[in-house]
């Protein structure tokens, strides 16, 4: 029988689960790189590559620090302070997190055609443009890494700067505070734009994830995809791993730890028209601009019914590809939770090389399944060219967001509850069964509806994965966009827009009871 300290205690069984879960994360992956070095003659495609990834470089810088100098104060502005239509901006700046990217390019692309400055800049700057439209998202990462890095303050902390300079001194000592955590949010949102091909191809500008995508999809050049896709995974952890490390050793310090009593907002009639003003404007440029020219076709004419029947058509395999993600997510988040336990070292490492292999083309894992299934068993096709290998690929690349919830959860646990029940003989099944599970099932249920909103807009993975048949919402407006009726591609993407919307108002919700028991 097995004493219930075993969760509590060093054992070998932690590094080797440890070890398995890190291997499966990136095992879909792995035969691109036998297929690259049985492929040597195809590195000659990487020459006008380079010109696609320079282009990718220099978006991604000014996505980061664009959405660094937007992000810092705009997250602080919504912890510190109350003011009118708070919520409502707070959801306007969150909601393109739970929107595919190229929605709000096609937004742009619409209002351009409409309004000729618009339009001009998108032409002359295509850069630019590809920026504009990563930085909605980008901007939405960093407001919340800087409210969550301000919401970790004391209210002593608070008001001892506010008795030392009124909210000035609030506000700087609050930068200070959120500084470092906003500027890895901000490199971690410059380095996913270098994996999502969407936006390059609405303004026309050629960068590394479509060159991999058309590769593949329209040149149907296997080989040469697999090469650009090694190519730029190295340049994605080159980049990604120093900035994993330093994440890890801050996001282990916050999930192993509890905060007690956060911050209280302050009504300042001073601050109100500022704080209204500004992130009024971001949110104006940001999510209603795009959404605008997504709603300027219906002006004319609308295809709802359309939608509304794209939707009942697609809905349930988006439910089952989300929910599986979520669930596969949660599981393994579980798993490594376990083995984590309270070791900071390992809590360190474990979030190092999961951050790294979120930040890794969703595309690097789907080409190596590809590459598997290709040369599979017909009697693998259930693992391998199913649905499941939709669900599989998404939370392998999503982990890591059920691993935060869970590790957090599993912080706020006391080691002493483990010592009481060896004492008391009680096994570890019945332990686990009956104290260790009841305690993590709320944080799993968050985790697995937080996995789902991410991978219901995930495109490239379920575009190369999916069976016939079977895509999602979010695919079936990405491939009819370029041919169907403006008015059609609007209602789809409104229509979705909707659905995001409602369902960010329940996650709202269900943060806003965990943050009122936190201040508690």
């Amino acid at each position: 029988m097995s004493s219930s300290l075993v969760l509590e205690r060093p054992g070998r069984w932690r590094v080797v689960g440890i070890s398995a879960v890190l291997l499966v994360l990136v095992s879909p992956g792995l035969p691109l790189i036998l297929t690259a070095a049985l492929s040597p003659a195809e590195f000659e495609g990487l020459r006008p590559f380079g010109a696609a990834l320079a282009n990718s470089g220099i978006v991604a810088l000014c996505v980061a620090i664009v959405s660094f100098l937007v992000g810092l104060p705009a997250g602080i502005l919504f912890e510190l302070y109350d003011f009118k239509l708070r919520k409502l901006l707070l959801a306007l700046v969150c909601l393109p997190l739970l929107v595919p990217s190229f929605l709000w390019g096609l937004g742009w692309s619409m209002l351009g055609e409409r309004l000729s400055l618009i339009g001009a800049f998108l032409r002359a700057s295509p850069h630019a443009g590809c920026t504009l439209t990563f930085l909605s998202a980008a901007v939405g990462l960093t407001t919340l890494t800087s409210y969550a890095a301000t919401f970790s303050l004391t209210r002593s902390q608070i008001d001892a700067a506010r008795l030392a300079g009124g909210e000035t001194a609030v506000f700087f000592e609050s930068c200070k505070n959120a500084t470092i955590p906003v500027v890895l949010a901000s490199a971690l949102a410059g380095i996913l734009t270098l994996s999502d091909p969407g936006p390059g191809q609405l303004v026309g500008l050629r960068t590394g994830a479509s060159d991999v995508l058309v590769s593949f999809a329209a040149q149907n050049d296997f080989d040469l995809a697999a090469i650009q896709c090694l190519a730029l995974a190295l340049l994605v952890l080159v980049l990604a791993m120093p900035l994993s490390w330093v994440a890890g050793r801050r996001l282990s310090a916050q999930v192993l730890g509890r905060q007690l009593s956060g911050p209280e907002r302050a009504t300042n009639e001073k601050v109100q028209p500022v704080a209204l003003g500004v992130l009024g404007a971001a949110v104006l440029l940001l999510t209603v601009a795009p959404a605008l020219g997504l709603a300027l076709p219906l002006l004319r004419t609308t295809e709802f019914r359309r939608a509304l029947a794209e939707l009942a058509r697609t809905g349930g395999n988006t439910f089952v590809y989300a929910f599986g993600a979520g669930f596969l997510a949660a599981v393994l988040g579980l798993i490594l939770t376990l083995c984590v336990g309270r070791d900071w070292k390992r809590c360190v490492v474990v979030v190092a090389l999961s951050l790294a292999v979120f930040s890794l083309p969703p595309s690097l894992s789907a080409l190596g399944a590809l590459k598997t299934a290709s040369q599979a068993p017909p009697w693998l096709d259930l693992l391998l060219r199913s649905r499941f290998t939709v669900c599989a690929l998404l939370a392998l690349r999503l982990v890591p967001i059920a691993l935060f919830v869970l590790l957090r959860a599993w912080g706020s646990t006391s080691a002493s509850w483990a010592f009481a029940a060896a004492v008391s003989g009680v096994p570890l099944g019945k332990y686990v069964g009956r104290v260790v599970l009841p305690l993590l099932l709320p944080a799993a249920g968050i985790s697995i509806l937080l996995v789902a909103l991410v991978a219901s807009a995930e495109i490239g993975t379920v575009l190369l994965l999916a069976p016939p048949g079977e895509g999602t919402f979010p695919l079936a407006i990405f491939t009819v966009m370029a041919n169907a009726p403006e008015s059609l591609v609007a209602s789809l993407c409104l229509l979705y827009l909707a659905t995001a919307a409602v369902l960010l108002v329940a996650v709202m919700q269900i943060c806003s009871r965990s943050s009122a028991a936190a201040r508690t």
